[in-house]
């Protein structure tokens, strides 16, 4: 198995005056540049020390040199390690401190918030330092990277690519190691099952790039020499501007992010959206209220993922033909995709009967093999013959239907009772009045845990109490499922991806 480097040396030799990467900071560069350019720039990185197995710390926002800055660390056979930017200053020294960079490429906007974090060289990119403002005393300009490619790493599959971390959604953040093989034969497997992602194919990049989710979808863009229009951020005018002028056929978005494109669109009486071939989505299933306006409103395919970064892969895929409202399956994460094992267990690891809940278990090729520098963490995410305890809590069917239920530790246990907050959240989201829902537990004297119900009411809809959306779950749950209390709110707090920040609103009810 070959490595990223590898795959770029090919698409440029195949395909070198196709354009690879454009973005809304002013780069366009085509696939023999972007060879150019990591090459080049890899041999500013060792000319700066930066020698083989060093980590380097990437915090930055979506750029086409994001990219190239990733691939020429690799090049000189470094390791990227992608940075969340949202970052505290305290909790970047904490992942400071496990990573153990060398070096920190960063965006001018983050230079004070990585200064404050830790003392490293450091070099500004994504923009040449007269379009990014001053350059702090320290830090160099990264268009100043320039200098003869060093001696070529000795680079398979089983090297470590980049690092990613964990969110942090569930406590301390931990190191994710993806191997170039690892994510060379996930992109591969989807292009399989697209089947027209083609030379030349147009996709726009608004998922993060410090994110699986994100990254992943840039290099299935680089695998099948695609054109990717990077945007800095999500912006839902420069979508869909974007879908517009730029004929977009692909992107990848959260639920959340497509029901705002949606809502652009009606706002301005419409839009050219026919290039749009299909829609990729992860993090949560659709509804089918949203399901019906989307397919409305954008007219192409939809495909659910379902996946984790420890998976270095999509553990399940829910096809187009799955998107219609009135199937069952569109409430599922899909059929489990090709080259991994999937079983779910109960509390004691015993596998349980068909259809039952429990914890999904994964084994797969594309599995990493460990935490970053975390043996004690690694120990407790594995079974003792090697599954990986995803945490989430699912449903498998005969067919080998995935459906995920909730995270184990977002389970509400009311009574004795494990109550599950995406099947109640479902049934508060066929409220006409209800816009978004999150369900959490909440500390109740009698029942240890009792649901409530954090609610974003549709714009326009008239008055709605908490009673009123009790009720209505209380014709349509069994009596302990149904939230005991409901407030109403302007916005829920999210991840970079578009997943709810539960354990905030946990916080915020407990205090």
């Amino acid at each position: 198995m070959q490595s990223w480097i590898h795959v770029i040396e090919w698409r440029a030799t195949v395909h070198p005056d196709l354009p690879a990467l454009i973005d809304d900071r002013g780069a366009r560069h085509t696939y023999r540049e972007v060879l150019d350019l990591l090459e080049r720039k890899a041999g500013g990185w060792a000319a700066r020390g930066v020698a083989p197995g060093d980590v380097v710390a990437v915090v930055a926002k979506n750029s086409a040199d994001f990219l190239i800055q990733a691939f020429a660390l690799m090049r000189a056979g470094a390791i990227p390690a992608f940075v969340n930017w949202r970052l505290s200053a305290r909790e970047l020294t904490d992942l400071f401190a496990l990573l153990e960079p060398v070096a920190v490429a960063a965006d001018a906007e983050f230079t004070g918030l990585v200064e404050a974090a830790a003392t490293l060289p450091g070099v500004v990119i994504g923009a040449p330092a007269s379009d990014a403002g001053t350059v702090p005393d320290g830090w160099t300009p990264g268009d100043a990277l320039d200098a003869p490619p060093p001696p070529r790493p000795a680079l398979s599959g089983e090297s470590v690519m980049a690092l990613l971390h964990t969110s942090g959604t569930t406590g301390r953040p931990k190191g994710i190691p993806l191997r170039h093989g690892a994510l060379i034969q996930s992109v591969a497997a989807f292009a399989l099952e697209i089947g027209d992602q083609v030379a030349g194919s147009r996709h726009l990049q608004i998922m993060p790039l410090f994110h699986l989710g994100g990254y992943g979808q840039a290099m299935q863009v680089m695998l099948t020499a695609g054109t990717l229009y990077v945007h800095t951020a999500f912006d839902p005018a420069a979508v869909v501007d974007a879908v517009e002028r730029d004929r977009v056929q692909f992107f990848t978005a959260g639920p959340s992010l497509v029901e705002m494109l949606v809502a652009e669109v009606r706002r301005r009486g419409g839009a050219d959206l026919s290039s749009l071939v299909e829609i990729a989505y992860g993090s949560a299933p659709i509804t089918p209220a949203a399901l019906t306006v989307a397919l409305g409103t954008f007219g192409c395919r939809f495909r659910q993922i379902y996946g984790n970064t420890e998976s270095q892969s999509m553990i399940s895929l829910l096809a187009p033909e799955d998107h219609l409202p009135e199937k069952p399956e569109l409430a599922s994460a899909g059929r489990v995709a090709f080259g991994w094992e999937v079983k779910i267990v109960d509390g004691a690891g015993r596998e349980v009967d068909t259809g039952s809940p429990g914890e999904v278990l994964i084994r797969g090729e594309c599995l990493f093999s460990g935490y970053w520098k975390d043996p004690e963490a690694t120990k407790e995410a594995f079974t003792d013959d090697g599954w990986y305890r995803t945490g989430d809590v699912g449903r498998l069917t005969a067919d080998r239907y995935l459906s995920i239920l909730d995270r184990a530790k977002d389970m509400v246990i009311s009574g004795g009772e494990n109550i599950y907050p995406a099947e109640v959240e479902a049934v508060l989201a066929d409220h006409p009045a209800v816009a978004e829902v999150a369900v959490i537990g909440v500390p109740d004297p009698k029942w240890g845990e009792a649901v409530h119900a954090v609610i974003i009411p549709v714009a326009g809809a008239g008055p709605v109490t908490p009673a009123e959306v009790i009720d209505w779950c209380r014709e349509r749950l069994a009596g302990f499922k149904c939230p005991k209390s409901a407030e109403f709110t302007d916005v829920l707090p999210r991840t970079t991806t578009g997943k709810v920040l539960k354990r905030e609103l946990r916080r915020r009810a407990a205090s």
